[in-house]
């Protein structure tokens, strides 16, 4: 995935060194078309080869800033987050007003939440989410999203709070109460756990 989107960047912004076959479109809509019919198809390799096409032979094209989001949508239903953060990203540095901009980066904070799902695993990336929802708070905060970064904030809080709660134990049982300390931690009553797969529960402490 990381070596997918490594191609794809130069690809995108030196694509005039692409050069398709002559006559291969006739013109942007077709590529355009192309595109989402590939798409709807779940052909992805395919829409993203459509995108460098378009960028190729009509770089000033308007059906880039719809097809990014279209490429966006298609690869966080399909669970590819990292290509979908790649292509809002270019959408955003690329088209969007400042009215987009909060939605956009609620958005990014949206694809960083469900990308995490390894709970009790990744102590940094709780850490970047919860100050994401913070920052995002401080800099909008009339933004239309703030219930649903509240609810993420909160779940991610949440799932800290159980972190630290197994960091404690572990840190107890190895004998090393001033390292326990620092992750002793009040678990809400009535809260559940994140969920864990079965077969991924023998990883865990």
């Amino acid at each position: 995935m990381h070596k997918k989107i490594f191609l794809l960047i130069p690809l995108l912004f030196l694509a005039c060194s692409h050069k398709p076959k002559p006559n291969e479109y006739k013109n942007e809509l077709q590529i355009h078309r192309q595109l989402k019919q590939d798409v709807q198809n779940i052909f992805l390799d395919n829409a993203d080869n459509d995108l460098i096409n378009l960028e190729a032979q009509f770089p000033s094209s308007p059906y880039i800033k719809s097809d990014l989001l279209i490429l966006y949508l298609a690869h966080l239903k399909n669970e590819d987050y990292i290509l979908a953060k790649f292509y809002l990203n270019q959408y955003e540095k690329r088209f969007a007003s400042a009215k987009e901009i909060p939605w956009c980066e609620y958005q990014k904070i949206k694809i960083d939440f469900l990308s995490y799902q390894n709970a009790y695993t990744n102590q940094k990336k709780i850490l970047n989410l919860i100050n994401e929802c913070k920052y995002y708070k401080l800099t909008y905060p009339n933004s239309i999203f703030l219930p649903e970064i509240n609810t993420i904030y909160v779940k991610t809080l949440l799932t800290k709070k159980y972190l630290d709660a197994k960091i404690y134990k572990l840190y107890k049982k190895l004998g090393k109460e001033k390292a326990a300390q620092k992750y002793k931690t009040k678990i809400p009553k009535n809260s559940k756990p994140p969920k864990i797969p079965w077969y991924k529960k023998i990883f865990y402490w």
